[in-house]
């Protein structure tokens, strides 16, 4: 006799049935070049962020409509959904700047943005730029080597967004996304700074203040969570929007 416990109906409602493999759309860059390819950013941030909204759901699932004070140890589906919803924001800032990169390099009618060329000139030396030139193949060796280069970054916080997305041909991006959406650029970046060190806090610590003997946690609230994610959604959603007026 099994000894294994089946989920509720309400659960199981909240989360879903296991989904198939989610094949995202690929975006031609130039017809000139049919191998080129990238990943839609903006599809890669709609599937990572509604794992974030999938943990409030749980949290919702799992407390039922009880009016008692949920369970503590449950508050850390709020955690976890800011640490994937700022995780959601890095994984479509990485795309978009591979995607806007790649849109440049195959956009022969415009000068590549000062920055952009910069980056090439030192992520490929001389002697590999007069190879890719005489086997034109130049445009796979800067994807390849912009693939590896981001592999090694972050793109979490206010500092660092900015400096991709820089690369990618945005001066100031979190001054165009406060200008296209109409709120303050200074509340924009202290919010997002707020939830980017949160998540820090526990992704790294635990959420606990571990300078306190014994660590102290830190509250967290379901409005938090739901801020966050509002928060990367907004952002997310500008930036897009730019880019596309942009093409």
């Amino acid at each position: 006799m099994s000894n294994s416990v089946k989920p509720s109906r309400s659960f199981q409602n909240a989360v879903g049935a296991p989904t198939k493999p989610v094949k995202l759309p690929r975006v031609p860059i130039q017809p000139a070049s049919p191998a080129a390819q990238v990943t839609d950013a903006y599809a890669v941030f709609k599937l990572c962020i509604s794992r974030a909204n999938n943990l409030l759901k749980i949290h919702e699932a799992a407390h039922g409509k009880n009016q008692a004070r949920p369970e503590a140890y449950l508050a850390d589906a709020h955690r976890a959904a800011i640490v994937l919803a700022i995780s959601a924001l890095d994984a479509y800032v990485r795309t978009c700047c591979l995607e806007r990169i790649l849109n440049f390099l195959y956009d022969q009618h415009n000068e590549l943005p000062p920055l952009l060329a910069s980056e090439i000139k030192r992520l490929i030396k001389d002697d590999h730029l007069l190879e890719a030139a005489r086997k034109h193949d130049l445009s796979a060796r800067v994807e390849k080597a912009f693939r590896q280069e981001f592999q090694r970054k972050s793109f979490q916080g206010v500092k660092n967004i900015t400096d991709c997305l820089q690369i990618a041909g945005f001066k100031d991006v979190f001054h165009e996304v406060a200008v296209s959406v109409s709120i303050n650029e200074d509340n924009l970046k202290f919010e997002l700074t707020r939830f980017t060190e949160r998540r820090h806090a526990i992704a790294h610590q635990g959420d606990y203040d571990l300078s306190q003997n014994p660590p102290i946690e830190s509250g967290i609230r379901k409005k938090d969570a739901q801020d966050c994610i509002k928060l990367v959604n907004r952002i997310a959603a500008a930036i897009h929007a730019l880019s596309k007026a942009a093409v």
